[in-house]
């Protein structure tokens, strides 16, 4: 028999206008705003559908045939679709090639489309941020994935509804938007619980998801209940990020395009919440906003995926409006801004606008064409500090409008939209003019070059930070500091280290870990201080459990100053997996203090101090997760584990049930109930959880565990 307890260890700034335009502006408005107060007394009775992409190009829509990637509307080569309202459809080139996406051709027909919208962050986190406060990056400080949190001065649109008296609700398809990084400020039904089970063998930027079917499904049980009352509804669906896996039949009829098929299956899902509001009689009541949060990289420009570069390929995305009062058929060409959705929802809603918001109402250019005026409104601020955080290299910051491109980067880019909408030649030194205007517009929404831009991480709340040290032993995460000077190599000049990472990481998916290795390890002797490259060079090796060169990759690290929080908990993984546990728990300790959310690294922290039999730290760790995240499965599996420690079973049973209710799809609780009720003589319920194992347990992660489950059910029969 084996025993009873089982392991798993795989298991601020504002935005500044020049100061000749602050003063013309306030001139100009004064009464018009008094005029908007006094009009605003009573909030539209009608509800607002929030639809977010992830990781959508707009030109990969068929809707957005007519629009390549870099489109600029003052291109004289782009021609908009033609508006049959006969068919209440738009009429589309069929020489395009993309996804098939007629439920979303279907809404740009009865609404409005943007030819282009542009995200300010090709992130997920900081780019939904931008989207529901209708702030810049600098102002709302969600600046990277991980390691930030919204801080509760930051009003939310959700917050801004639910004061209005919206019912709000949130269906995410990805913990790369997880509460706990502060979006479900406002939103009294958040929906993000999915599987818990452990990324081992992950690679950065490599979050939990589950199919846009599920969410969708979730959304739609809420509708039903809530549907007669206001609301507010933001659904997100992640299936278009890499990897690229769409169900049948898109997998099939995308097969030479499964990034399009991700879309298309997508297009399929936003269908299914249309239909709902046709359904239940709210479809001339309800605003639906559909935005991408950013686009992917396609190797356009050196980049499959996205994050890295801030040229169009990532941050041009789908925006589209169509609900009560939105001209039907309206396709509208001039440049617009993710920061723009908040003010635009609130104008529609007649509800006050948000002084901090520094995007504008898009209502009366919706309505009646009029042009957008204030806060810079034709300017566009872009970033992204991905190459920073996770390469080591230097973030990169640009300004667009509808002509012109720039990009600020150790080496500056200029590009002329109207002439090269695919950004392949800088025109910096025959326009210099131009781009020295357009640099001073970055200095104005990110401070002047002499200003102080350390970056400081905050992974945690207060409150929760309070929590966590209430447990007295994780703490609240110790910040890390980034200088954002800069400094760092040209992400440009490190596309050959780029390509090496995209070409491992597709042998990794291939299961050709030699091969990984070896493109990695070059990579890492040309770029050693990247944290990325070693982070895939260790994973060519953990997936050959390799543990001892894998730990070497990560030590190496550590000695030339190239630490993470990401590096030291992979790092004390491998250590647990290598039986090495007092250097496991010295590591993991490290990682969860300086970023005590990766729930992960709890979970493996507690496994370490449960195996050395530090009962009351394994305890701590495992709640420092429930603080967190309270449907976080293996953390009540844990949680159960340490009460069989003290002979508490009736404890443990509730931890493992609770571990079940969950995560329906954990194995390791089966496998612990099936122990438990075998002890206690309960044959029947030990019978029915070994079962279950067994229906559930992957002989890749159970090979070892699953024969002798088999004799154990022998022996009870």
């Amino acid at each position: 028999m084996f025993s009873l307890c089982r392991y798993t260890f795989r298991s601020m700034k504002r935005y500044l206008l020049p100061v000749a335009a602050l003063g013309l502006l306030v001139n100009l408005l004064p009464s018009c705003r008094k005029k908007q107060e006094a009009v605003r007394t009573e909030p539209r009775n009608a509800n607002v559908l929030v639809i977010t992409l992830d990781t959508t190009r707009a030109d990969h829509l068929s809707c957005y045939a007519d629009v390549a990637a870099g489109f600029s509307p003052a291109s004289s080569s782009a021609v908009a679709p033609v508006y049959d309202r006969r068919k209440n459809a738009a009429v589309i080139d069929r020489r395009y090639k993309g996804a098939d996406t007629p439920h979303l051709d279907a809404l740009a027909a009865r609404g409005a489309r943007f030819q282009h919208a542009t995200a300010q962050v090709p992130l997920t986190l900081p780019s939904h941020a931008c989207i529901f406060t209708g702030t810049y990056p600098e102002v709302h400080g969600l600046r990277d994935m991980g390691g930030f949190v919204l801080d509760p001065s930051h009003i939310t649109l959700a917050t801004l509804a639910k004061q209005a008296g919206f019912t709000t609700a949130a269906f995410v398809g990805s913990k790369a938007v997880s509460r706990h990084y502060g979006l479900a400020q406002g939103f009294e039904t958040y929906d993000d619980q999915m599987t818990s089970r452990d990324l081992e063998g992950k690679l950065p930027g490599v979050f939990p998801e589950r199919r846009a079917e599920v969410t969708t499904d979730h959304a739609l049980a809420w509708l039903k209940q809530n549907g007669r009352q206001k609301f507010f509804l933001w659904v997100h669906s992640y299936d278009p990020h890499d990897p690229y896996d769409p169900p049948e039949p898109y997998k099939t009829k995308y097969a030479k395009d499964p990034y399009s098929g991700e879309i298309a299956y997508t297009d399929a899902e936003v269908g299914r919440l249309l239909d709902a509001l046709d359904q239940q009689g709210l479809r001339e009541r309800t605003l639906v906003v559909v935005i991408g949060d950013h686009g992917e990289g396609l190797n356009q420009h050196g980049e499959k995926t996205h994050g890295i570069f801030i040229y169009d390929d990532t941050v041009h995305v789908p925006l589209i409006m169509a609900g009560p009062d939105v001209p039907a058929g309206k396709v509208i060409a001039t440049q617009v801004r993710s920061i723009d959705v908040l003010p635009t929802v609130l104008d529609f809603l007649k509800l006050a606008p948000d002084p901090a918001a520094q995007g504008v109402s898009l209502w009366p250019l919706i309505q009646r064409g009029q042009p957008v005026i204030g806060k810079g409104a034709n300017y566009s601020y872009v970033e992204t500090l991905y190459p920073k955080t996770y390469m080591n290299w230097s973030e990169l910051r640009g300004m667009r409008t509808n002509r012109w491109k720039f990009i600020l980067a150790p080496k500056p880019e200029l590009y002329d939209l109207e002439r090269d909408p695919g950004e392949k030649e800088n025109v910096i030194t025959r326009f210099p003019a131009e781009a020295d205007q357009l640099q001073k517009r970055i200095w104005e929404v990110i401070g002047p070059p002499a200003s102080n831009q350390n970056l400081a991480y905050v992974p945690v709340s207060r409150e929760t930070k309070a929590e966590l040290e209430s447990l007295g032993y994780v703490s609240g995460g110790t910040p890390r500091e980034i200088v954002l000077n800069m400094s760092g190599a040209d992400p440009k000049d490190r596309l050959n280290i780029l390509r090496d990472m995209q070409e491992t990481s597709e042998a990794l998916k291939a299961k050709a870990y030699a091969q990984a290795a070896r493109a990695m390890n070059a990579a890492v002797r040309a770029d050693p201080g990247n944290p990325t490259a070693r982070i895939y060079l260790a994973s060519a090796y953990e997936k050959q459990h390799d543990w001892k060169r894998a730990i070497a990759t990560y030590e190496d690290a550590l000695q030339r100053g190239t630490t993470t929080d990401l590096i030291l908990s992979r790092l004390g993984k491998d250590y647990l997996r290598a039986g090495n546990l007092s250097r496991a728990v010295e590591v993991l300790d490290k990682a969860s203090h300086t970023n005590p959310t990766d729930l992960d690294t709890l979970r493996n922290l507690g496994t370490a101090f449960l195996q050395l039999g530090q009962v009351a730290e394994s305890e701590r760790a495992f709640r420092a997760i429930t603080v967190q995240d309270d449907h976080y499965a293996a953390a009540f599996n844990g949680l159960g584990l340490v009460a069989i420690q003290r002979g508490d079973a009736d404890t443990a049973r509730r931890d493992f049930e609770r571990a079940i209710e969950v995560g329906p799809e954990e194995v390791e609780p089966l496998l612990n109930l099936g122990l438990l009720y075998q002890k206690s003589g309960h044959k029947e319920q030990a019978l029915h959880y070994y079962q279950l194992f067994l229906e559930k347990a992957s002989r890749e992660d159970y090979g070892e565990l699953i024969p002798q489950v088999r004799e154990a059910i022998r022996e009870l029969q």
